[in-house]
């Protein structure tokens, strides 16, 4: 049996286009559960507004790479680490790019790759590049003005960071595209093509 951790924001959390959240059994994290089947586990703890590195003036205990170490305690021991963040780095009032995205996300790396004090061996990490950001519509609008083509640039900065520290790679954008309705977050069939995209690597990892 593998523990699979997913670390994330909105997007592996599941909120919905049109508000709210998806139903359970319509994100990507519980979708991949199901195709991997009920001998692993696989561990939903994404959370809104979470940054790499960022403190959020907003939004309290947002920044990732400060509860990174308690979840891998909480969930311990963890085989394989899934982490997609960024899309709330662009965020106009941090005011960073793609490439300081990328250097939170080696902090955190960083963290998991630290000495555990339970002697948990550190698990298997897969980096994946967040889609890029269309056009984003009501209330998103003015909080990522100027997010789109720092979007786009998301992926070779990952690309990078995730092969100098030996993690899996995976560019979202390739395969995916936020929902229209607000240009930021999955609809139903993203969550699917996500989690179909991450299963046989998932199973790799697993059976290496």
């Amino acid at each position: 049996m593998a523990t699979v951790l997913c670390y994330g924001d909105s997007l592996t959390w599941g909120a919905a286009p049109q508000g709210g959240r998806f139903n359970r059994n319509q994100r990507w994290p519980e979708l991949l559960a199901k195709q991997l089947g009920e001998q692993h586990e696989v561990i939903n703890f994404g959370l809104p507004g979470r940054t790499t590195i960022w403190n959020d003036p907003f939004r309290e205990g947002r920044n990732g790479s400060l509860a990174i170490q308690s979840a891998l305690e909480i969930f311990g021991p963890v085989d394989i680490l899934i982490i997609m963040l960024g899309t709330n780095d662009l965020k106009h009032y941090f005011n960073i790019g793609a490439y300081e995205a990328s250097k939170g996300i080696e902090q955190i790396i960083h963290k998991v790759h630290a000495p555990s004090p339970h002697k948990f061996a550190a698990p298997k990490i897969v980096i994946v590049a967040p889609p890029n950001i269309l056009s984003p519509k009501g209330d998103l609008t003015d909080m990522y003005r100027g997010a789109v083509e720092k979007s786009q640039e998301l992926h070779q900065h990952y690309q990078r960071v995730a092969t100098i520290n030996n993690c899996v790679f995976l560019n979202s954008s390739s395969i995916l595209q936020p929902s229209e309705l607000d240009g930021v977050h999955f609809d139903l069939a993203a969550n699917k093509q996500l989690s179909q995209s991450l299963t046989p690597l998932i199973k790799e990892l697993i059976n290496c």
